[in-house]
C-alpha cells in the first residue's frame, strides 16, 4: 500500500507531497513552491527503517480493519 501525504517545507511553508512507495525507492520530492528549491528524500542507510515503519503501519491499519469487522453484528 502506497501512502500519500505532504510536510511542510522547512524553508517557505508550502506543502511538499510525498508518496511512500516512491520516497522507499530513492524519489526525492520538491517543495510545490515553484520559487523555493527545497528538496526531500530519504539516505541509504534511512530507507530500510522508514520501510519498516510503513510495514507496522500497515500491519496496525489492516489488524484494526479486521476487528472492526469481526466486532460488527
Amino acid at each position: 500500500m502506497s501512502v500519500k501525504t505532504s510536510v511542510s517545507c522547512p524553508d517557505c511553508n508550502s506543502p511538499i507531497y510525498i508518496e511512500s512507495t516512491l520516497l522507499l525507492s530513492g524519489q526525492t520530492f520538491n517543495c510545490s513552491n515553484e520559487n523555493c528549491s527545497v528538496a526531500i528524500s530519504l539516505g541509504a542507510g534511512d530507507q530500510e527503517k522508514v520501510a519498516n515503519a510503513f510495514q507496522q503501519y500497515e500491519d496496525m491499519r489492516e489488524n484494526a480493519i479486521q476487528q472492526a469487522k469481526e466486532q460488527q453484528p
